[in-house]
């Protein structure tokens, strides 16, 4: 949905008010119709499952009336606006609910368009004033709660009451707790943009309190803190719930927000064991920042328990145990090949070493079999994508591809050009790599490295100037508006297609346009 546009529920027991209501031109004032109830209970149940902004209700319903549902949705829900619905003799009773905070009452079997009209625009202002409040005490409390974390880790040398004091201004419910982390992962190319629109929906949900209370921390880019439950330490098994449930929330509101982006954003979360203390605390929270080995060994799922460290000696066997097994390739292009496809991902998963030490292994073994294996010294390099590999999947995909990619010269290989045809006759469409790579049977970290092999650019940036250079002479040929070309070439956002544009042409597309 529109992020502009506001929510509107009818409350009335008369189907004939509700079905005239319904007629109303809600699109033309920014606006949608999302439900209906017969009564205050049963629009409390809907109210508490879709959070509408705006509420028209009568006062006299059976079960619960106006008044009684007004007094439990302010409590509740203190940013829905609510229009009364009255007849003559409940005047006394709207200018009651009017003093409480309701926006307006109409008269029934007086009212226009044009009353509904001017109601609602004091409806829609008085949202956004709220929200507007609101977002500013939220920035406020987030910056505070920020300067209470950055002086905890800041004072790691402190003596231990002055650390546990510290703890408790950030999370009142004391020790033990769990900590919760949450990381957001995003292509190079999108990193600023997808921030921005993660950290809006962030607040969106904040201020909504969904899919829980919770207030959100930015710890460094990509990575968020989370405090659930403000009363008091949640167990574990609620708090990986609720983490799964918002990571999902934001996932899905990513993709809908920026529907556009080439390559997929992953949100997934960190829950630790129970902190016991403030020196427990910081280890936690330092070990939780850097690249877990959950997410890496299983990106199917969402949330994960941070692990402790693994003991040096035991990763120092699992190496020597997979380092024997390819020296026994002798550096045979073809057995490296079966070896990195067969035993190296069943020992990974068995071992679970951490990410960044198995791909400082996979670079040692990398440069060794380069330099043994004859023939092998025109291998492309991959020691950066070796590093960027996000997935135990990815990093084999990458050494896998290098040694193929070391044969002789063939044709440009089919998925690739089946890719670049999709691509070339889908432009209107919010194609990304996942979609792509699902036509062509690939996965599709393996068809971002193939097509940066074969075609010589990122798909991300092949796709982008197919589109620009669609854009373009659109915009030459045609008498279409701006954000109907952004729409035609499979960017809905205005704002993000007009920034895009700039970037590749120099200039905005009305200048363009104007020669």
């Amino acid at each position: 949905m529109d992020q502009d546009v506001r929510t509107v529920l009818i409350v009335d027991d008369e189907l004939p008010l509700r079905q005239e209501l319904r007629l109303f031109p809600w699109e033309e004032h920014g606006m949608e119709l999302i439900g209906e109830a017969e009564n205050g209970e049963e629009a409390l149940r809907f109210c508490r499952s879709f959070s509408p902004d705006i509420v028209l209700t009568d006062i006299t319903m059976p079960v619960m009336d106006g008044l009684e549902f007004f007094r439990v949705l302010r409590r509740e829900f203190p940013n829905t606006q609510v229009i009364l619905l009255t007849c003559h003799s409940e005047f006394a009773y709207a200018r009651e609910a009017v003093k409480l905070g309701a926006v307006d009452y109409l008269v029934k079997v007086m009212m226009e368009d044009s009353d509904l009209e001017r109601a609602l625009g004091q409806a829609k202002e008085a949202w956004l004033r709220n929200r507007s409040l609101q977002r500013k005490e939220a920035e406020d409390r987030r910056w505070a709660q920020s300067e209470k974390l950055a002086r905890l880790l800041h004072s790691a040398d402190s003596p231990t009451q002055g650390l546990e004091r510290q703890l408790l201004e950030l999370y009142p419910g004391g020790l033990p707790l769990c900590l919760t982390v949450l990381h957001v992962e995003a292509g190079r190319d999108n990193a600023v943009l997808v921030k921005r629109e993660t950290e809006e929906e962030l607040s969106e949900l904040e201020q909504r309190q969904a899919p829980a209370p919770f207030t959100w921390i930015p710890a460094r880019d990509g990575v968020y803190v989370l405090l659930f439950g403000q009363a008091g330490p949640l167990p574990a098994a609620q708090l990986r719930s609720r983490l799964d449930q918002l990571a999902s929330t934001l996932q899905d509101a990513i993709a809908a927000r920026l529907p556009f982006l080439g390559d997929p954003v992953r949100f997934y979360g960190l829950v630790s064991e129970p902190v016991r203390t403030a020196e427990d605390f910081l280890a936690s929270y330092q070990a939780m920042l850097a690249e877990p080995a959950g997410p890496f060994y299983d990106p199917a799922s969402r949330v994960f328990i941070a692990q402790p460290p693994a003991f040096p000696e035991a990763c120092e066997a699992a190496s020597r145990e997979m380092e024997e097994r390819l020296r026994k390739t002798s550096w045979n292009r073809e057995k490296l090949i079966d070896c990195l496809r067969s035993d190296f991902p069943r020992w990974a998963a068995r071992h679970r070493l951490p990410p960044d030490m198995l791909k400082g292994l996979a670079a040692e073994w990398r440069r060794e079999w380069l330099k043994e294996a004859a023939g092998m010294q025109r291998l492309s390099g991959t020691g950066r994508s070796v590093q960027q590999a996000r997935t135990l999947n990815e990093l084999t995909a990458v050494l896998v591809l290098e040694l193929e990619s070391g044969e002789a010269r063939r044709k440009p290989r089919k998925e690739i050009s089946d890719a670049m045809a999709y691509l070339d006759t889908h432009l209107d469409k919010p194609v990304t790599l996942s979609l792509v790579a699902a036509q062509v049977g690939l996965s599709p970290y393996y068809l971002s490295r193939l097509f940066r092999e074969e075609a010589g650019v990122t798909f991300h940036d092949y796709m982008t100037r197919k589109r620009m250079e669609k854009a373009a002479e659109l915009l030459q040929t045609t008498t279409m508006r701006v954000y109907e070309i952004a729409e035609a070439v499979g960017i809905p956002s205005y704002r993000y297609f007009t920034s895009m544009f700039r970037e590749w042409t120099g200039v905005s597309p009305t200048e363009f346009k104007k020669g």
